[in-house]
């Protein structure tokens, strides 16, 4: 596969049996299987694909089977025959691998879930199944950052102050990943071990799709993170 159209995500999981990868917006194959064909090629059990239906949701599920799972922003698994998979355009990809056990997922978080308590829906469903989340490490992968994510005061509420920034002629802008990463903290997991990629969707017009810069006419991205065949 050429590098302009997939992404590893980085740095390398402590545990080197899992990797991540993001499709570029230069991807392309056949609409109806282009999740599978994109998984296939970066070397992901593409039969056994995890795909959330997502719905800005804070819906997160732990899925010992592949398939379609309804009204969902975040899927794991602990069965190393399957695939997690999301996609986004803007929103951040979220991406949970435990530095010991196989066991990892994906989460579509955006504004909207991130401020409606998604990131504590994924650590109360880690925690209910007896994980500590301080062996997970956690990378966001490419989605707007605050350069780009201006927003108008109806929303300002919504977020931690120390991660709004206010310019002149009344402009907010909002680090969405600075929040995610502050949520995380508070819930457990370990500073040390969180990994924001700095890249922008918004910016990077050549490489990444932007719903915020190009409407409904954008197109999709997708995380996927699973065990490297």
């Amino acid at each position: 596969m050429s590098k302009k159209d997939s992404l590893d995500i980085i740095p390398e999981f402590y545990n080197h049996k899992i990797k991540a990868s993001f499709s570029l917006k230069n991807f392309s194959s056949p609409i109806e299987n282009e999740r599978s064909v994109f998984a296939k090629k970066n070397g992901y059990n593409f039969k056994n694909l995890i795909i959330p239906e997502q719905e800005h949701s804070t819906n997160v599920s732990f899925c010992q089977d592949s398939g379609t799972i309804s009204n969902c922003d975040g899927v794991f698994t602990n069965n190393i025959q399957n695939t997690c998979s999301i996609q986004v355009a803007d929103c951040m990809p979220i991406f949970f691998c435990h530095r010991r056990l196989p066991i990892f997922g994906a989460v579509h978080a955006g504004w909207r879930g991130l401020v409606n308590g998604i990131l504590d829906a994924t650590s109360n469903l880690l925690l209910n199944r007896e994980y500590n989340l301080y062996d997970f490490e956690v990378i966001i992968g490419p989605s707007i950052q605050e350069c780009c994510f201006e927003v108008k005061n109806d929303i300002l509420s919504k977020f931690n102050k120390n991660f709004i920034k206010y310019l002149p002629n009344n402009i907010m802008k909002i680090n969405l990943q600075g929040q995610a990463i502050y949520n995380l903290i508070n819930k457990g997991f370990d500073d040390h071990k969180i990994f924001n990629m700095k890249e922008c969707t918004f910016c990077g017009e050549d490489r990444f799709h932007s719903y915020r810069r190009d409407g409904s006419s954008s197109g999709r991205m997708y995380g996927i993170i699973g065990i490297n065949q």
